[in-house]
């Protein structure tokens, strides 16, 4: 629902100047017996209101670690962690990352988070974020884990600024303004500067000076824009065109003595990686005393591909693309019938077309399977082409019974072309006041996705799967405070079905790749503790136990999900020393990765003199504690006249190794008797950040 529908778009602004005026004029008409009176008149743009950033907002761009941006910030929220490293995509309440989904502005995203850690958004553009982790409503389709909302905030009519951001990690630049009497817009382009960290053609070296064998030939980068152009056609119309694009790349080298070649021979040589998107919407939103009505239209192009064991004379190596084209169309209606009835109805279409090559191995393995370089298959290659679209209704009905009581009662009906799929899916929510400051929730939903277009795909996986499925179920408890201080406490409880699993070559369906025989669950309590901005500080507390399991139906055996995390603490904390000073902390606790034990050694089959991992019970045993300490001060400054910002950033403050997976130490293991094992860390040591931006 957009806040815009309760604000008037004509403001009347009285003062001293006013007065005088009116007197004035007072006077005029006595002398000159003229009836008629004068009077000042400030008009506000309706998308003014939506042209500055929420509190919430401004409270995640200033959290410590999160180097300015909101969305990074996301990871001290309650029920989410990074699956398999800090620097992965979120899990959500113990769902998969591939369970979620991204919408900007209304409109499907390719991606919003960088391979390297950050989101693709400028700071200076996110008016609004919210986190749907369970339980949402009939306005959102193809997701069973969380929803990831993102607002942009609207141009500013002002004078054209342009806004210079540099840190060691990336350097930007927005621009915003007016461009006539009713249109404003506003563009920034961002690029990552970890190459200047790299030299092309160095390798690397590890903590004790040693050659890896890993060779840089294009350092990591990435880069993203947006930009936005807002037509205010008159006090009841708006229309806006977005265009976001994002690219991350790396490329290296890979000889004999690096880990990677000496565990898997094929990998040795070139690779590369590079994935991208592009997107461009036009939105028209229609404002009435009863009603707010949406329409969008978007073109969304998406692509991935990664090429590796290139060698400059025996091979040119093995890749995998993907590449989807994608036509959206959605509209929304939400209509007050009266004071105590609302109807609000969504509908969205996807006319989608991917396109899959190949020219690898199969490896046949899901989220399951601790290590996919283990199940490798027969070298594939093709070409293939499908038709993905979907298109889905959703009504939710919204009434306030009385002062103390609300429902939300929805369903969605939805179809996935691919699979010749329908879903017929309620969504439920109910809210009750005990009083102005506390209220009880609840929320139940039904939720499906289609799998990943790698496991449905003829020759490569399994056209017959059905999509994975979900079932969500809530209780609440939230209240506010004196002083701005507010605490809230919710339960949940997911379960999942028809996952997919990768059949074992000697079952008797094994022609079939992979089957809908896993099934999840997952269950916790989110506790949070908030204070917003008073006495000079904010911050807040929040604390999450949760599960996480996956079920092999075939072999009846419940393990572990490989995000698994029980317990989760953040504390963050903001405090403005001065009118120019301002610092605070993040402090992060969570339970250690779950990983699988490492029991021995065996021969490689393929390769003569090589080794792999012998594997226990999967997800079994969990890495130490993790916890780190990331610190941040900021400060105005004026730099030739024009105002800036330097950002002083601390990560991982005391220095913490945090464990994220291990492997065999290959440069050790010389037979199946030597069993030695290698940690792997997801954090730098210690990482200072230095930030500074100017505005003029």
């Amino acid at each position: 629902m957009n806040k815009l529908g309760a604000f008037s778009t004509t403001l009347f602004k009285f003062s001293p100047l006013f007065l005088a005026i009116s007197l004035s004029a007072h006077a005029d008409e006595q002398k000159s017996q003229n009836k008629e009176m004068e009077h000042i008149e400030v008009l506000y743009k309706r998308s003014s209101i939506t042209s500055e950033i929420t509190e919430d907002t401004e409270k995640l761009i200033e959290m410590p670690g999160a180097l300015g941006d909101p969305l990074r910030a996301v990871y001290a929220l309650p029920g989410v962690v990074a699956a398999g490293g800090s620097m992965s995509e979120p899990a959500v309440r113990g769902s998969s990352p591939s369970d979620n989904i991204f919408e900007v502005d209304f409109m499907p995203a390719g991606y919003i988070f960088h391979d390297f850690g950050s989101s693709i958004f400028n700071r200076h553009i996110i008016q609004d974020f919210q986190l749907y982790s369970a339980g949402y409503g009939a306005g959102y389709s193809n997701a069973t884990g969380a929803v990831f909302d993102v607002t942009l905030r609207n141009p500013k009519y002002q004078p054209i600024t342009t806004t210079l951001d540099f840190s060691m990690f990336n350097a930007g630049v927005f621009v915003e303004g007016q461009a006539t009497e009713n249109t404003a817009f506003y563009f920034s382009a961002r690029k990552s500067t970890l190459p200047l960290f790299f030299s092309e053609g160095e390798e690397l070296e590890d903590d004790d000076g040693e050659l890896t064998g890993v060779t840089i030939n294009d350092a990591p980068d990435d880069h993203d824009y947006q930009g936005k152009w807002l037509w205010d056609i008159n006090a009841n119309n708006t229309l806006t065109f977005n265009f976001t694009g994002a690219e991350d790349s790396a490329a290296a080298g890979f000889n004999e003595r690096a880990e990677l070649a000496q565990k898997t021979p094929e990998f040795q040589g070139d690779a590369r990686f590079i994935r991208e998107f592009t997107s461009q919407n036009i939105l028209w939103d229609h404002y009435n005393k009863n009603y707010h009505f949406r329409i969008g239209l978007g073109v969304l192009d998406h692509s991935g591909r990664l090429e590796y064991g290139k060698r400059a004379t025996l091979t040119n190596g093995y890749f995998e693309e993907e590449s989807e084209k994608q036509t959206t169309l959605k509209a929304q209606l939400n209509y007050r019938l009266n004071n105590q009835h609302r109807l609000v109805t969504d509908v969205g279409f996807y006319d989608n077309e991917t396109t899959y090559k190949y020219d690898s191995f199969q490896y046949l393995c899901t989220e399951l399977d601790p290590d996919c370089d283990l199940k490798k298959g027969e070298r594939i290659s093709g070409k293939q082409t499908a038709g993905a679209d979907s298109g889905f209704v959703g009504v939710t009905h919204v009434w306030q019974i009385n002062d103390k009581l609300q429902t939300e009662t929805g369903v969605q009906f939805q179809h996935n072309k691919l699979t010749d799929e329908n879903f017929v899916q309620p969504r439920l929510a109910l809210n009750y006041y005990l009083s102005d400051s506390s209220t009880v929730t609840a929320k139940f939903g039904q939720y499906n996705r289609q799998q990943d277009i790698d496991y449905i795909l003829p020759e490569v996986g399994n056209p017959n799967l059905k999509s994975q499925s979900a079932n969500h179920t809530t209780l609440g408890f939230a209240q506010e405070l004196e002083n701005e201080w507010s605490w809230s406490v919710e339960a949940y409880y997911k379960t999942m079905d028809d996952l997919p699993l990768a059949i074992a070559d000697n079952a008797p369906d094994a022609q079939n790749l992979y089957a809908n025989d896993v099934e999840g669950r997952a269950y916790g309590i989110d506790f949070l503790i908030n204070k917003n901005k008073t006495d000079n500080w904010y911050g807040w507390l929040a604390f999450s136990y949760a599960k996480s399991e996956r079920t092999d139906l075939r072999n009846n055996v419940t393990r572990d999900y490989y995000a698994d995390t029980p317990f989760v603490f953040n504390a963050v904390f903001n405090y403005e020393i001065n009118e120019l000073w301002q610092g605070g902390f993040n402090f992060t606790a969570r339970s250690g990765q779950a990983y699988t034990p490492i029991v021995g050694v065996r021969e490689n089959p393929d390769f003569d003199n090589r080794f792999l991992p012998v594997y226990g019970e999967p997800f079994s045993e969990r890495h130490d504690l993790y916890h780190r300490l990331d610190i941040r001060f900021e400060r105005k400054t004026r730099v030739f006249g024009l105002d800036g910002k330097l950002i002083l950033e601390l990560m991982n403050a005391y220095g913490q190794d945090n464990v994220s997976s291990i492997d065999l130490d290959y440069k050790k293991v010389k037979s199946v008797n030597d069993l030695y094992i290698e940690e792997e860390t997801d954090d730098f040591e210690m990482r200072p950040s230095i930030g500074f931006s100017v505005t003029f």
